[in-house]
């Protein structure tokens, strides 16, 4: 049914309208309620397949007044973002609900024979006590990630290569965890090297020294991995395996299912379970921390690209009447027309997120955010 509908939107945005739309009314808009509220989202009754756009303007910014009430007992990973600045807020106002906060402030660089940290001047000590405190019933841990980058291919070589260069690697990591007083760190570098390497031996045992090293000095070390696309497995089982006894968790990005060349869902449920059981077929899986998207895709004409809180809010606007739902993916949707054309836009609601956080516990994994400040403040009446 929804690849007959994307025929057809596609096939209509070769038309266009001459009618001009209506300009708007010059009457001020009631500012909808906001902050904590007596009542979470299920006994407001707005978990629905087909929320209106009423429903959620008027609701999305009101949240269960006990923040530290949880529903989920597995590990929570939570991805702030400097440049979506609410996630701050959102880290300190929830921060019961999350075993670990990442911040995305630091890439690691290689410099010369040695390596340096930088990002550090996003850092910010007051913020980081502040969600300590927020979640001090979980004694939430500040895991910022860190992304190898400026790595050529020989610096790859020398760093999986050559056990000194490993070992700056770590030296440099740990110091900044001791210097910066961090938990220890989400490392994304699996992604980089997927489908680069002849061999993932020296990559698995280049993660196992990382891991070693972070464990005998009580830091966490979560790894980012990628999920798999068109029966392309860049992480498989032997993997998982041989890397499950030295990292604290495993970050699965399961999002970006699809994009601008091929419009669709974001992450459709069916998929994202095919990932996780897959990568770990008999189990073992609370250290899979599954990747739940709290940003939405708009698409246009011409394009578009990821949509985050403000904009899909003001498209919202424009709807008239309930948003779509497709029962395959799981996903919500709806159309518009607008002064700048047609959008096709696919944004999570507490519906389609409700039913990822069953398939997790039904499948016993974590949940990894991304990203605190992309989502609306209801969605955590869920966590």
């Amino acid at each position: 049914m929804l690849k007959h509908f994307f025929l057809l939107y596609f096939m209509l945005n070769g038309i266009e309208t001459t009618l001009t739309p209506k300009s708007p009314k010059t009457k001020e808009a009631k500012k909808p309620a906001a902050g904590p509220t007596d009542k979470n989202v299920i006994d407001r009754n707005l978990i629905t397949t087909t929320p209106s756009a009423a429903e959620i303007l008027n609701n999305h910014q009101l949240y269960y007044k006990d923040t530290k009430d949880t529903n989920f007992d597995g590990i929570v990973l939570g991805y702030v973002t400097p440049w979506n600045s609410h996630g701050y807020d959102v880290a300190k106002i929830f921060g019961n609900k999350f075993t670990h906060i990442s911040p995305v402030w630091l890439q690691i660089k290689p410099n010369g024979v040695k390596f340096e940290i930088v990002g550090t001047h996003d850092v910010d000590r007051n913020w980081m006590t502040a969600v300590r405190t927020a979640g001090e019933w979980i004694k939430v841990k500040i895991v910022p990630r860190v992304l190898l980058e400026g790595f050529t291919g020989d610096d790859y070589g020398r760093l999986l290569g050559h056990g000194d260069s490993t070992q700056l690697f770590i030296k440099t990591l740990l110091d900044a965890c001791k210097k910066w007083k961090f938990d220890g760190y989400v490392l994304e570098i699996w992604p980089q090297l997927a489908g680069r390497l002849r061999s993932y031996d020296v990559l698995i045992e280049f993660i196992q020294k990382v891991g070693t090293s972070f464990r005998e000095n009580r830091l966490d070390l979560i790894l980012v991995i990628p999920p798999e696309r068109e029966q392309v497995q860049p992480f498989t089982p032997e993997q998982f395996e041989a890397l499950y006894d030295y990292v604290t968790a495993f970050s699965l990005m399961t999002y970006d299912y699809s994009n601008i060349q091929r419009p669709g869902p974001n992450a459709p449920i069916k998929w994202m379970e095919k990932c996780i059981t897959n990568i770990a077929p008999d189990g073992k899986r609370d250290k899979i921390l599954t990747g739940l998207n709290f940003y939405g895709n708009d698409y246009t004409p011409n394009g578009g690209g990821a949509i985050v809180t403000h904009d899909y809010l003001n498209l919202l606007k424009s709807l008239k009447g309930k948003m779509q739902y497709d029962d395959e993916s799981c996903e919500n949707y709806f159309e518009v027309k607008n002064n700048d054309g047609r959008h096709l836009v696919f944004y999570p609601t507490l519906h389609s997120i409700n039913e990822r956080i069953k398939l997790m516990r039904k499948l016993r994994t974590g949940i990894s955010i991304w990203e605190l400040g992309q989502g609306l403040d209801y969605f955590y009446d869920l966590l």
